[in-house]
């Protein structure tokens, strides 16, 4: 999932962060900014979740991209947290109202909100990440079978003649066919298969 357009979104639809949305590659990277003016809210990637495929002779997959938003939050007015704990709350219901049901592309469902947990706590910091995910199908485009189908010759109709076997007596030898053509019918290149 491309995180850009829910940095803007955010940006847009999160006055409480100000221009203080950015995007990250994890966790560990942000921890180590301790000069962040807060609140701040970093996008991250997290895992795709793909269920099994379902079709047959293809590939249909069901595959969920989930993201996390992980905000820094000030610390300095209570060092066991209680204060910040209120804001996250408070940032939980703006991040719900900024993005769920939102389709972050055309591929997309809208997002869901899947959870939050508690990253870390320091004097200064409180490190919260609330997790989302959107639902998408992964589908014969996107794989190797369009290649293949894209190379093949331009269909432009097909004749069918039948040949039928005599039904009389199946044991008896030179009762197949017969080179008569018993029925005829031509599929054309719009095909109508009714």
């Amino acid at each position: 999932m491309q995180l850009d357009p829910i940095i803007q979104a955010l940006r847009a639809r999160c006055p409480t962060f100000g221009e203080r949305v950015a995007g990250a590659a994890e966790f560990k990277m942000l921890e180590e900014s301790t000069n962040l003016a807060v609140p701040s809210a970093f996008v991250i990637p997290l895992d795709d979740n793909p269920e099994d495929n379902t079709s047959g002779n293809s590939i249909r997959q069901a595959l969920t991209d989930s993201f996390a938003v992980i905000v820094a939050i000030s610390n300095t007015a209570d060092e066991k947290g209680q204060g910040a704990t209120a804001t996250v709350h408070s940032l939980r219901i703006a991040l719900w109202a900024a993005l769920l049901g939102w389709q972050p592309g055309a591929d997309y469902d809208g997002i869901t909100y899947q959870g939050g947990q508690l990253l870390r706590i320091t004097r200064a910091r409180l490190w919260y990440q609330f997790e989302f995910g959107a639902a998408m199908e992964i589908g014969p485009s996107d794989g190797y079978q369009a290649t293949e189908l894209a190379s093949l010759p331009h269909f432009d109709g097909a004749t069918v003649q039948l040949d039928a076997a005599d039904p009389r007596d199946p044991n008896t030898p030179g009762t197949g066919p017969d080179g008569r053509i018993e029925a005829k019918f031509t599929v054309p290149r719009t095909g109508n298969f009714e």
